[in-house]
């Protein structure tokens, strides 16, 4: 059976604003500290993604014994950014850093979307070509762990992804920051 045929996968995709209010770079800056979705360890953030996986598997007993025959998994990703309307005392050096900064928290999130949908791939991959069990009963079990196991891992890689990015935000922001103030000059 060609797994072209023996997966399925769904993905909803939203996207959700929050409204960031100011005059002022500060100004903005304190509103998505304080207007932010709110994540792990009660920190409000720029922007967020929400990602849910979820899982129906179909089994088939052979000869060999039981095996998944099909995956239906589905992947929900619920995407948070922030907006603002420029007030009229806005001036064009704060117009062109919120520009700069609110598409950086938007390839970002971009950037967990993309990694969320690498690992649908990989479960259903992997999930098909599970040796075969015994029975379907302990078919369902291995396969349950693996998709915990795999989940656990997307997680590990989306905390990874954010560390590193902590690591260099402030540099990669401020050179684009700097090049987008010397074009506005």
């Amino acid at each position: 059976m060609s797994t072209g045929l023996a997966h399925a996968a769904e993905i909803t995709e939203r996207t959700t604003y929050f409204m960031v209010r100011g005059a002022t770079f500060a100004e903005l800056d304190k509103a998505l500290g304080s207007n932010g979705p709110l994540l792990g360890g009660g920190e409000r953030h720029a922007g967020s993604t929400k990602v849910t996986f979820s899982r129906d598997l179909e089994f088939k007993t052979e000869k060999t014994g039981c095996h998944v025959s099909r995956t239906n998994l589905r992947l929900d990703l619920v995407t948070t950014l922030p907006r603002w309307n420029a007030p009229r005392g806005a001036d064009v050096h704060t117009r062109t850093m919120w520009k700069v900064l609110q598409h950086d928290i938007a390839e970002h999130e971009a950037k967990h979307t993309a990694i969320a949908k690498s690992w649908l791939d990989r479960m259903n991959r992997e999930l098909l070509a599970l040796p075969a069990e015994p029975t379907c009963a302990r078919m369902e079990m291995t396969a349950s762990r693996r998709s915990q196991d795999m989940q656990l891992a997307h997680a590990k890689e989306q905390n990874g992804f954010d560390r590193a990015e902590t690591r260099v935000v402030d540099s990669r922001l401020n050179a684009k920051l700097s090049a987008a103030i010397k074009s506005v000059r």
